[in-house]
């Protein structure tokens, strides 16, 4: 019974691999929203390993190893092959005006398809940064993995179930993917403290932040639904960098 306590977390490790391996797949097959959906499976599921992994006392080294190999593929790899598939939209869409083949795209229109994988390179920079830093226990350093994920994921949904939503011809633009792409390269990398969700006690004094962005999530959630995941993102971000202006003005 111990070592089935033990081993719980780290199946659930598993599924977030193997959420990230059929997201991959729905992109291959040009099902870019279905390739969003289980982005956000992997992200429930990671988020359920770490937790029962507290509860159970299960915290090992090999679970941390083995989240961060699981999250290269589900927030790494996954979301750059979704927009990967939303480039390529983009240029076949372009194609009476840019003259582009994807049997011979030419030296440009490749780069512009593979600017992509900056996602997944940059995840494991970051990731490696992570598993070698004691400083990320309570706080995060740069954007997490799991919410460049979401945000992409956020895209890919509302590029295929949310046609009539403001902005969604955005999804189809190269350029705003492009910047997309670079930017949440930067914030993953980047010495921006972001704060976590590991709650050391639920005291509302400890944990205004915390409640007031789940509080807001929930708000957005129920109004916007999953197209609100782009703008928790965005919140997530400007919050956590409002934070730390306040700290360090009052320190």
């Amino acid at each position: 019974m111990d070592s089935i306590r033990k081993a719980f977390p780290s199946f659930l490790t598993c599924l977030v691999v193997i959420a990230g391996c059929i997201s991959v797949t729905y992109s291959l097959r040009g099902r870019i929203s279905y390739a969003g959906y289980f982005i956000i499976a992997a992200a429930l599921l990671d988020f359920s390993d770490g937790f029962f992994a507290r509860i159970l006392n299960a915290v090992s080294a090999f679970g941390k190893q083995l989240d961060s190999l699981a999250d290269v593929v589900s927030f790494g790899v996954a979301p750059s092959m979704i927009i990967y598939r939303l480039i390529y939209r983009s240029l076949v869409k372009l194609e009476p005006t840019s003259q582009f083949d994807i049997t011979a795209p030419g030296f440009t229109y490749y780069v512009l398809l593979h600017i992509s994988f900056l996602l997944a390179v940059f995840a494991a920079i970051r990731l490696a940064k992570f598993n070698i830093d004691d400083k990320q226990k309570k706080s995060f350093i740069g954007l997490p993995v799991p919410a460049s994920a979401l945000f992409i994921s956020s895209i890919a949904i509302v590029s295929e179930d949310y046609l009539n939503l403001p902005l969604q011809q955005l999804t189809y633009n190269i350029w705003f993917l492009i910047g997309v792409v670079f930017l949440l390269s930067i914030l993953m990398v980047s010495a921006i403290p972001m704060f976590s969700f590991k709650f050391e006690s639920y005291r509302l004094k400890n944990n205004i932040i915390r409640y007031v962005f789940i509080i807001v999530s929930a708000v957005l959630l129920l109004i916007f639904k999953l197209p609100a995941i782009a703008l928790l993102v965005i919140l997530y971000i400007v919050i956590s960098i409002l934070s730390n202006l306040i700290i360090r003005k009052s320190s």
